[in-house]
């Protein structure tokens, strides 16, 4: 039995010292979750989400009680972060009343801003590392979001490659400029594809709109072909989907890039992006 989460209450102590497990016994219960529950196929992958998520908020809920150390917190906390990102990507097409993204992506800021206001403090060549990768991963989270990049501004100055290349790309982004995006979303770690995923519908819509706008033509027939690597597709089909749902007209494998049709009013289409994850997703979550 792994114990739950429990929400303080009148008359209900969360502190009493027989209740808290020590941190080597967390950092087991995570490694536990993730090796043993979650590879669990018998049932649906949203309870066991549901469960891990639980537990993990019954870790993070003692850690904070018995007030851990930094160095604690950077055991426990990188992969919490990394399976709320991999649950972000794996529960993209659940329904909502099954799968809550919204609160998944909540806890994941949660642990990842601690997380890096602890490394802020405990900045050394052990962590350099654990920062790339977390900073990188926060900037990819929030593609164009400003205050993002504001809080990623102290470890931008170590000139790591892979937090100048999320910067690179958010930024891109926020400028209206999507083609870094295709150039560089399969260079990025498996972990970080999962959060980029997630944003690829909106970013679709944008840039189909801004190729309606850039290509405006009403005889100017892009093929779908390549309309499919730009927007980041497994196939053609799902292009065509695309397309369809904005109200261009797709003929001869070819769609019509037209300003005037493209219907802006819409809601953006949400395909999942299959990422080919060629690693165990343990090994991928504790990083081990």
């Amino acid at each position: 039995m792994v114990k739950c989460f429990s929400r303080s209450a009148a008359g209900c102590l969360l502190d009493k010292p027989h209740l808290l497990r020590p941190p080597s016994v967390l950092i087991d219960t995570i490694s536990y979750l993730i090796k043993d529950v979650l590879k669990i196929t018998t049932v649906t992958f949203n309870i066991v989400y549901d469960f891990i998520d639980d537990r993990l908020n019954a870790v993070r809920q003692d850690a904070t009680i018995q007030e851990v150390s930094n160095q604690d917190w950077i055991a426990i906390l990188p992969p919490i972060i990394r399976f709320h990102a991999y649950a972000a990507y794996k529960c993209y097409e659940y329904d909502v009343n099954t799968f809550d993204p919204f609160l998944n992506m909540k806890h994941f800021h949660e642990c990842i801003f601690k997380l890096i206001k602890i490394l802020l403090t405990e900045s050394n060549e052990l962590t350099d590392e654990l920062s790339s990768e977390m900073v990188s991963l926060l900037i990819t989270a929030n593609l164009g979001d400003y205050n993002v990049l504001q809080q990623a501004l102290p470890f931008i100055s170590k000139k790591n490659i892979l937090i100048q290349k999320a910067v690179q790309l958010s930024l891109s982004i926020m400028n209206g400029y999507f083609g870094l995006l295709l150039k560089t979303y399969n260079e990025f770690p498996k972990i970080h594809q999962c959060v980029i995923s997630i944003q690829l519908p909106l970013l679709r819509k944008y840039i189909l709109r801004s190729m309606c706008s850039g290509l405006n033509c009403k005889n100017n027939h892009y093929p779908i072909s390549n309309l499919t690597i730009i927007l980041l597709h497994d196939d053609n089909q799902k292009t065509i989907k695309e397309c369809n749902h904005y109200s261009l007209t797709v003929l001869d494998d070819k769609a019509e890039l037209s300003k005037a049709s493209f219907n802006n009013q819409v809601d953006e289409l949400h395909l999942k992006n299959n990422i080919e994850l060629n690693v165990n997703i343990s090994t991928m979550i504790l990083n081990s």
